[in-house]
């Protein structure tokens, strides 16, 4: 018997020519599951307040993922309806929006005046023109992969399943902005704690999660991610050295860490540690390398203002920006340790990734990260400076060490998979529809 679910990817196709983060996370475990003989996915976009743009935007993920239009038993459903019939106008116009770089076109010239004026004309006919159209007797399973559940009467009785990250936003909002708290708080209030399942993406985040809401544990369940295939060790030092020269990484010795640089990252405390190595080793011929998108980022002014702070060693600390998924290899197997002080992880996805391509790492001993990492790398108090400092020279200076941990790192990295997440994922939809 196959499963049927509607699956919405509403983030997804929201931003669907992004790959990093939760949107990688999402495209992984749907992949994953459409190999499945028990699941039958219909992909939809309806959970977000602007449902509209969603379940159009859907739709452009779609045809932007040839694959996924090749499968046999991949659907897709648009979620909307028009009072006035004009769901053909709102595709076309979406069309136009999405395909054209509109902030790039010349205020004054009239491709942009029009496209202009047709976006504020339906976005006003929208608000009471647009309704959500959903039959939920066509499916056994709807699967929420970030947003908020709609009402329960869209949803109808069938059982309902939501992915957890983490609790960031309310667990420590200090990390986020007031928005995203508010967001994620009516995120936790559209589940029914008796009714609805839940599926967190460690055993730490389930813990958590079950402790701040009081929903059962019974009804949620972990689905630990993996790192993408693609990640692996390479051996060819030509290839290490084009992918550093294309970043400006200078030729030796570096340490690595990748995140968007946030609080919560604690880009700040690794800077200040790598400066007083330095300090009180000066012949130490060595780097630090932050890779990670400065547009995902937030109150990260205080990085930035501490890697300015010692003139004397501000050019051994490189900031790379954003580097895509498929050259990332090669600046992973370049370094000399892969370093991710993170005071928070619903999961923490960069060490696996490191761990696989034979990178030696250090990393945070709280939350999720320990899972992650296990007995395959150096874990550290990620506010003892003494520690990462400790850590960091005895990379430097213990050959064996690194071989053992580069070892042990692609040996727990074989562990995880995106086909065991997948599998765990479906077991709860089996769970869910044999509660029922």
């Amino acid at each position: 018997m196959n499963i049927r679910v509607a699956y919405d990817i509403s983030k997804v196709g929201s931003h669907f020519q992004e790959k990093y983060g939760i949107l990688r996370v999402i495209e992984e475990v749907m992949d994953e599951i459409n190999k499945s003989n028990d699941v039958e996915l219909t992909l939809i976009g309806m959970c977000s307040d602007d449902f509209l743009f969603n379940s159009i935007s859907t739709g452009f993920y779609v045809k932007s993922r040839k694959d996924l239009q090749n499968l046999q038993k991949f659907n897709l459903s648009h979620c909307f309806k028009s009072k006035l019939q004009l769901e053909k106008l709102y595709l076309k116009y979406f069309d136009i929006e999405l395909t054209t770089k509109l902030a790039e076109l010349p205020k004054l010239a009239w491709s942009s005046i029009h496209i202009r004026l047709i976006r504020e004309i339906l976005y006003n006919i929208q608000k009471w023109d647009i309704g959500i159209i959903f039959d939920y007797n066509k499916f056994d399973i709807f699967h929420s992969t970030y947003y908020r559940f709609p009402a329960i009467d869209v949803t109808g009785d069938i059982p309902r399943v939501m992915t957890v990250y983490d609790l960031i936003p309310v667990i420590t909002p200090e990390f986020v902005t007031p928005g995203l708290t508010t967001w994620f708080t009516e995120v936790l209030q559209s589940i029914n704690l008796k009714r609805d399942w839940v599926v967190c993406i460690s055993e730490y985040t389930k813990q958590e999660f079950c402790k701040y809401t009081g929903m059962s544990s019974e009804r949620v369940f972990a689905a630990p991610l993996a790192a993408a295939s693609h990640f692996h060790a390479v051996k060819d030092a030509d290839k290490i050295y084009a992918a550093c020269r294309r970043y400006k990484i200078p030729e030796g010795d570096y340490f690595l860490s990748l995140a968007a640089p946030q609080p919560r990252k604690n880009f700040a405390h690794l800077i200040r540690c790598f400066f007083r190595l330095l300090s009180e080793q000066p012949n130490l011929d060595v780097k630090l390398v932050l890779v990670g998108s400065k547009d995902l980022g937030f109150m990260y002014d205080e990085i930035f203002a501490v890697a300015e702070s010692l003139t004397k060693f501000q050019s051994r600390v490189i900031f790379t920006g954003y580097i895509p998924d498929e050259e990332l290899s090669e600046i992973y197997s370049g370094a000399k340790a892969f370093i991710f002080p993170s005071l928070y992880e619903g999961f923490g996805l960069p060490p696996l990734e490191a761990m696989q391509c034979g990178t030696p790492v250090i990393a945070s001993n709280t939350t999720s990260i320990p899972e992650v990492v296990g007995d395959a790398g150096i874990l550290v108090d990620p506010k003892d400076e003494d520690a990462l400092c400790q850590a960091m020279i005895e990379l430097l200076n213990n050959v064996a060490l690194c071989q053992e941990l580069s070892r042990k790192g692609i040996e727990r990295a074989a562990q995880f998979s995106w086909a065991r997440c997948a599998s765990d994922t479906v077991e709860v939809y089996k769970t869910a529809i044999s509660d029922r």
